[in-house]
Order: C-alpha cells, then sequence, then structure tokens
C-alpha cells in the first residue's frame, strides 16, 4: 500500500506540539533528555521540520549549548547544528531537526536532548555563564512560513558543588596533620565528566587521602607557572566523572614541614571541568578555610572547634576567565579512590572581559560579559601570610544570581 501523501505548506496542518522540557541542567555538565510530541490531528500524512533556538545571557560563550536528537530510523543520538547570534541583551544558538513525517491522526514523538558544556572537551569556556536557557520550539511545515505550533520553555541551570568540612583552626609547622573532608556533590540532572576536583594548599604542606583499605596515600602537587600561583592536589584524579545524584567524601590529611612560616594559611577547593591546562577550564570555588599554622616549637594543640567552608547560597553558575598572560601548567595528580555514594560517570568570550588581580588584599572582578553579582555575594579575601595565593592563588569570585558562586580567573602579578 502506497504512503499517504505529504501535505503541501500552503494546507492547514492542523498540528499542535507539547514539549517536556527538564526543570534544569548541569553546569558545564552533560546533556539531559526530554521530548517533544507533534501531533497531526489533520486528514493527511503532514512533513514537519522541528526548530529549536535556545536565548540565554549576554555572558554565553561559544560551544555553550548543545542539543541532540535520536534518529528514528537506527535509534543513535545525533548532534543538532547550531548556529550563534549575539543579539541586544542575549545569545542565540538555534537549529532545526529536519523531515519528521506525522500521519493523519497521530502523534510522533521526539527524542532530545539538551546541555551546557560550556565549551569542548579540555576546553572548557573561560569566560561568561548564564543562570537559565529559554527553549523555543517550533513546527513548521515550510521554514520560511510561519510556525504550525511553538511552546516556549524555561530551564534552570544549577551546578555541582564542593566543599571543606570541618577543618581544624589550627595547625603545628612540623607537627601532626589536620584531618578534615573534602565533599563534591552533584545534584544536577547531568552526568559530569572531565571533572577535576583540588584542593589548593600552601606550598609547604603535604597532602594525603584516606584510600579504601584505611591506608594514607601522598598526593603530587600541581605547581602554576607564575610565581603566585596556588599548589594544587588534585584529589579524585585530573579527567574524574560524578553522576547525577553522585556525591564522594574524601578523608584528607595536610601536615606543614618545620620551616613553615607561623601565621595564617588558607586551604581552597575548587572544581574545573574540561579543563585544559592545570587549573584553566569552566570554574567553580567553594569558600576557603584558614588555619593558624603554630611556630614549630609549639605544643600540639587539643581538640580545637572546627570551621566548615560550604559553598555560598547566594551565587548563580558563570565560568571562570582566564586572561591573556600565561595561565599555570602542570602534569595532572593521579586518581585516588575515595568513599562515595554512587559511582563515578564514565572558548574563549570577549578577550575585552579580562583582567588581572589586584594587587590589594581584597580580591575581586567585575565582568562586562556577566549579569551584576547580587550585594549579597562575598568575594575571596586574600588575607593570608604565606596562603597559596588567596583567593585560591588568584582566582577571584564573580556571580550572576542564585546557585553556585563560579569563579573567573586571574592571576596576580608580583
Amino acid at each position: 500500500m502506497a504512503a499517504a501523501p505529504v501535505a503541501f505548506a500552503g494546507e492547514p496542518s492542523h498540528t499542535s506540539l507539547s514539549v517536556q522540557a527538564p526543570a534544569s541542567v548541569g553546569f558545564a555538565g552533560g546533556p539531559v533528555e526530554f521530548t517533544e510530541d507533534i501531533t497531526n490531528s489533520g486528514q493527511e500524512s503532514t512533513g514537519y521540520h522541528l526548530e529549536l533556538r535556545t536565548v540565554t545571557d549576554v555572558g554565553t560563550p561559544p560551544d555553550a549549548i548543545v542539543i541532540d536528537f535520536r534518529d528514528p530510523a537506527g535509534g543513535t543520538w545525533k548532534s543538532v547544528p547550531l548556529g550563534m547570534t549575539y543579539t541586544s541583551g542575549s545569545v542565540v544558538y538555534d537549529g532545526t531537526v529536519p523531515g519528521l513525517t506525522v500521519p493523519a491522526g497521530r502523534t510522533l514523538r521526539v527524542d532530545l536532548r539538551i546541555g551546557a558544556p560550556m565549551g569542548l572537551p579540555h576546553d572548557g569556556a573561560t569566560n561568561g555563564g548564564f543562570r537559565s536557557i529559554a527553549l523555543h520550539s517550533a513546527v513548521v511545515v515550510d521554514p520560511h512560513e510561519a510556525a504550525q505550533a511553538e511552546v516556549t520553555s524555561t530551564i534552570k541551570v544549577t551546578s555541582i558543588t564542593s566543599s571543606l568540612d570541618h577543618v581544624p583552626t589550627t595547625a603545628v609547622a612540623g607537627g601532626a596533620p589536620v584531618e578534615f573532608d573534602a565533599t563534591l556533590d552533584n545534584p544536577t540532572p547531568s552526568d559530569y565528566t572531565n571533572l577535576g576536583n583540588v584542593l589548593f594548599v600552601d606550598r609547604s604542606a603535604t597532602v594525603q587521602v584516606r584510600t579504601a583499605d584505611g591506608a594514607w596515600r601522598t598526593l603530587d602537587k600541581v605547581a602554576g607557572i607564575a610565581p603566585d600561583d596556588p599548589y594544587g592536589v588534585y584529589l579524585q584524579g585530573r579527567d574524574s566523572g560524578l553522576r547525577s545524584g553522585g556525591k564522594v567524601v574524601a578523608r584528607v590529611r595536610v601536615s606543614y614541614d618545620a620551616k613553615t612560616p607561623a601565621g595564617t594559611t588558607t586551604l581552597g577547593s575548587c572544581v574545573f571541568v574540561n579543563e585544559g591546562l592545570p587549573f584553566r577550564g569552566t570554574t567553580k570555588c567553594a569558600a576557603h578555610s584558614t588555619i593558624q599554622v603554630l611556630p614549630a616549637a609549639t605544643k600540639a594543640p587539643g581538640p580545637s572547634p572546627s570551621s566548615s567552608s560550604a559553598p555560598s547560597s547566594s551565587s548563580a553558575p558563570s565560568a571562570s576567565s582566564a586572561p591573556s598572560a600565561p595561565v599555570s601548567s602542570a602534569p595532572a595528580g593521579a586518581a585516588v579512590p575515595v568513599s562515595a555514594s554512587s559511582p563515578s560517570a564514565p572558548a574563549p568570550a570577549d578577550p575585552s572581559t579580562t583582567s588581572t588581580a589586584p594587587s590589594t588584599p581584597q580580591a575581586h572582578v567585575a565582568d562586562a560579559a556577566q549579569p551584576a553579582a547580587p550585594s549579597s555575594v562575598q568575594l575571596a579575601s586574600t588575607g593570608a601570610d604565606h596562603t597559596a595565593g588567596l583567593a585560591v592563588g588568584g582566582l577571584a569570585l564573580t556571580a550572576a544570581g542564585a546557585g553556585a558562586l563560579w569563579l573567573r580567573r586571574v592571576l596576580r602579578r608580583a
């Protein structure tokens, strides 16, 4: 039997569209699946095109949005080619899923997925960000004619979080190590890959992680190029992953050698996604923790109040921003077993927005390509005597709304 003829563009299509867009996606995470249903209530089979368009804030960099569709013929995922356009006050990505034929009186379900990778693998965007995605879906018979049906959905952008918990307030140079927990939590619907969970420490510090068998393993410190760059340790390896809903808690201990000067030092926790060079990629940092290092001759202190560093709750996703100056570079650390509640998962922006860190103790940054940070957001302090370049070695906080603190990276000058 011959197939029913496809309706011509001028004929009424009696078309409706239903979109089940995801409530949120993870910033710099993997794409999230959803469906769109095209219903043809007419009397003839009709051929359609599904036009997809996203609208995000002006801080959106290249390669920040991805949309895939499942090919009905083979069941494989294929990318929807997207064009990027700058408009007044927003950035638009748009593409089309062509050749969708819906028989008369039937509904065709189109499997899709959307993500905000913020760059390419091992080349994460270093500037920009957004808090939500406006997804506009339209069904057309002829791309040059008006849409037969259209729906606009709002998708929130949420983020992975890290924290340092129960950090002691004092340590003794040359004395026993201090212990605490380093937590990495993924409450988003996105899986994360190419992930680096980094602990920044004083240059005189030694970092160990407790393995599954209870032993302590010493981790390599990665140094930066610039004198003020911090030393970082990859707690789960440079290219680890974390599934949606997963949480990893690493038991960490840090010791300071006998030559460590007395004074305040800092521990910083940052997450890098699609990192290229060490410490450069889409970046998120938690609030830092401070430790008072006592002289080597000091008697080891007894139990002291713990300071818990959790991410600020008043901030928003944005990418880190690296200046045109050289960035930190060093070999990556090795993966280390840690306890986990779920298994791990398998572009530059406008250069005019880059800057260097101020020489004053209070590091801050203003990014013209991003929405202004709310007044409730606290910037990182650099008030350390011998910290690993506090504000995490020239990592200055910036934010764009509600969510986690995503950073813009700047290098401090000597």
